[in-house]
């Protein structure tokens, strides 16, 4: 039972307007400032399942008084959680501006912001864009990191508790679920344990939060991604764990989106984004604020701080809208200057299992048509050709760009290897390789790592690029270029792997 309209309090300091909503441990209101003619949000403390409220005089006791010390101890944290949420200042995060008890129970006082839920937001419009959804998700994202900071989990991150405001900018709303964690002893101090169905991990299904742990939050804010882009509320991670899968996204989406928002969800917290950088890198919201334009100087900064200013190559060379450089190599072949799936050359791409021309979610022994596969049978299915590379139909940079792009075979990656120097970097915040010609051209090649079941591996560290040339002593693997700190080899490795593509062409 909520309070009534008309309803006063603190002596008719404040007015109630509406009712807004209910959950398990409170109400929220709009309101009046009858001084300042000004409105507001309140929420009251009124454990639904506990409290009782009396009709004439809104007074609120406990139904039984077995549950009355229980109840009196949440709402002294609930009362010091309003107190430090007060003290926080951040332009994404609900302002607090009032604390006090009356009528058996407490309320704090909020901005009210004019607008509307993201729930109320897809349910009326359906999926959106991703280019808004990662607007939205980078200012949550933002203001998270700010609440991570002061050693304190949201734990209700959903579309329900943020708020579009007039201006469209995400505002991160009820922290009455949050979680404060000593700095020192990792102890928390809580209200109560949100565990809104869709949002909430596993741990915290099963209350297992006894330490900060920000891939808590992450969890919720990949789930919220994933309502954002489809519309559809994620299953319950109890679900989940039992074997039931998420509704595949639209193939519209970004590969990069929709790898993060797996990543984000997986069941055990120790393998998702670890904080809320790591989250926005894997989604490169970062990268996109730094990215310089082609045709100007790129700063690139090597792993020991020393920074140098490289004139790029002027790139106006195409092949069927991709560019590529002429490094002066024996062969006079040409090499793009992206991966397969990327958009500039620091962008990791798409990630390919051999002789499949499609990206993936989950790579594996079990889900690739080649595997097993010998020269012979490889020929006889048409997959490969006389000189033993991948035909056409099976090349992933001939069927994703056309023309006359294709995969580098063994040999061409050896020439590179070979003929070029390499210099470890690390350029707009990506590290990789500065790859130099004969001719003193170069081409930038990211550590994009690899993926192997759902994961990804090594990025930042490692990176491997597939050839177009099969293995000739295993039926299981496929020649790939590999290099980490301080080696390039040309090697070979199991067909299933996910890897990225840098094409070639004559």
């Amino acid at each position: 039972m909520q309070l009534k309209q008309g309803t006063l309090l603190q002596n008719g300091k404040y007015r109630i307007e509406r009712f807004i909503s209910n959950g398990g441990f409170g109400c929220t209101y709009e309101a009046l400032h009858t001084m300042f003619d000004e409105k507001v949000a309140i929420k009251e403390f009124f454990v639904k399942d506990y409290c009782n409220r009396d009709e004439n005089t809104s007074h609120v006791t406990v139904g039984t008084q077995g549950k009355k010390p229980l109840v009196d101890k949440l709402k002294r944290k609930f009362i010091e959680e309003a107190k430090v949420l007060y003290k926080m200042k951040h332009q994404g995060i609900v302002r607090v501006k009032d604390i006090f008890e009356e009528n058996g129970t407490a309320y704090y006082v909020m901005d009210y912001i004019e607008g509307k839920s993201l729930r109320d937001i897809v349910t009326i419009k359906g999926p959106l864009s991703e280019s808004l959804s990662l607007k939205y998700i980078r200012e949550v994202s933002e203001a998270l990191a700010y609440v991570h900071s002061q050693n304190r989990l949201h734990l209700d991150i959903k579309p329900g508790n943020i708020m579009i405001d007039e201006n469209d900018k995400a505002i991160l709303i009820d922290f009455g679920t949050s979680k404060q964690y000593d700095e020192e002893s990792g102890e928390n101090t809580s209200t109560l344990i949100g565990k809104t169905p869709g949002y909430a991990p596993l741990e915290q299904m099963g209350n297992e939060l006894v330490q900060f742990y920000p891939a808590t939050d992450i969890y919720s804010l990949g789930a919220t991604l994933y309502n954002m882009l489809t519309g559809i509320t994620p299953l319950s991670a109890t679900l989940l764990a039992s074997g039931e899968e998420l509704d595949e996204m639209p193939n519209t989406i970004s590969l990069k989106t929709r790898q993060t928002i797996e990543i984000s969800m997986q069941l055990n917290r120790k393998k998702r984004p670890q904080s809320i950088d790591e989250f926005l890198k894997l989604l490169d919201i970062e990268g996109a604020k730094t990215q310089n334009s082609i045709n100007t100087n790129t700063q690139i900064q090597t792993e020991n701080e020393e920074t140098v200013v490289i004139e790029s190559v002027i790139r106006d060379n195409k092949i069927n809208g991709h560019e590529y450089v002429d490094l002066g190599l024996p062969s006079g072949l040409k090499w793009a200057t992206c991966n397969v799936g990327a958009d500039k050359p620091e962008d990791y791409g798409n990630y390919y299992a051999w002789g499949e021309t499609r990206a993936k979610f989950t790579y594996t022994i079990s889900n690739i048509r080649t595997h097993g596969l010998n020269i012979s049978q490889l020929q006889s299915q048409g997959i490969i050709d006389g000189d033993y590379n991948l035909n056409p139909q099976h090349d992933i940079a001939r069927v994703n760009w056309g023309s006359t792009w294709r995969m580098p075979t063994k040999d061409e990656l050896e020439e590179l290897k070979k003929k070029c120097t390499w210099k470890r970097i690390v350029q707009n915040g990506v590290s990789g390789y500065k790859v130099t010609g004969p001719n003193d051209n170069c081409i930038f090649l990211p550590t994009a790592g690899d993926r192997d079941g759902s994961w990804l591996y090594r990025s930042r560290k490692d990176g491997g690029y597939w050839s177009s040339s099969p293995y000739g002593s295993n039926s299981n693997y496929a020649y790939y270029l590999y290099f980490n700190s301080g080696d390039q080899y040309v090697y070979w490795h199991y067909r299933y792997y996910g890897r990225s593509v840098r094409p070639v062409s004559e």
